[in-house]
């Protein structure tokens, strides 16, 4: 037999996937299923949590074993299990059962997934199969501040940066002008003010006092 489960965004549910895959795949599996069909790059870290009916988080299934065996107290950790080491049909006990994904723990990408039905398998299918697609899933690292842009947009924000550059030249040019302007002002004004200022005043710049 084969599960088909609904994948779709938390934020946006109309993006949607739709996956046929074994019992007896790990949800290591499901996992590089879920990054493929929608896009993303599976270089971050990753989580499956199992879910109640109201899509609470319950057991976390971790894409790697986030504590090392020295670092745990045998008698009160408890370890979660490791999405390679863990089957699918081991945590399948609802005709609907629900869980909660995770990927990337600083952006918090998370997708509600719920058993849809149980379905024959394809001789001719390889699985995990993405059975339906709809909806355009968001660029994994769209708010990066490193993100790769696209021709357009390379040329879009290529075309900004010069129009900017060009409106900076032309208030460059103008603060040129109105700088010698004012130095053109202030010679006229000097010369008013000192005229023939040696006429009343001695060279030093101090009347003369006759005794």
């Amino acid at each position: 037999m084969v599960f088909r489960f609904k994948i779709w965004f938390e934020n946006d549910d109309e993006v949607i996937r739709w996956i046929d895959i074994k019992p007896s795949s790990s949800f290591l599996d499901f996992h590089n299923a879920i990054q493929d069909a929608i896009g993303f790059d599976k270089k971050e870290l990753a989580s499956f949590y199992v879910s109640d009916t109201q899509w609470k988080k319950h057991m976390e299934i971790t894409l790697e074993n986030m504590f090392d065996d020295e670092d745990m107290d045998s008698e009160t950790a408890m370890p979660s299990p490791v999405m390679s080491q863990t089957k699918l049909r081991e945590w399948i006990n609802d005709p609907h059962q629900r869980f909660i994904y995770v990927s990337d723990y600083v952006a918090q990408w998370t997708l509600f997934i719920e058993l849809q039905s149980i379905q024959d398998p394809r001789a001719d299918a390889s699985y995990p199969l993405l059975v339906k697609s709809e909806g355009k899933a968001p660029r994994q690292r769209e708010d990066s501040k490193f993100k790769m842009l696209d021709d357009n947009e390379f040329d879009a924000l290529a075309a900004k940066i010069l129009a900017a550059k060009g409106i900076k030249d032309e208030l460059m040019m103008e603060a040129e002008e109105l700088l010698d302007d004012d130095d053109d002002q202030d010679d006229e004004d000097g010369d008013d003010f000192y005229g023939d200022s040696t006429e009343e005043f001695g060279m030093d710049g101090f009347s003369e006092v006759n005794d």
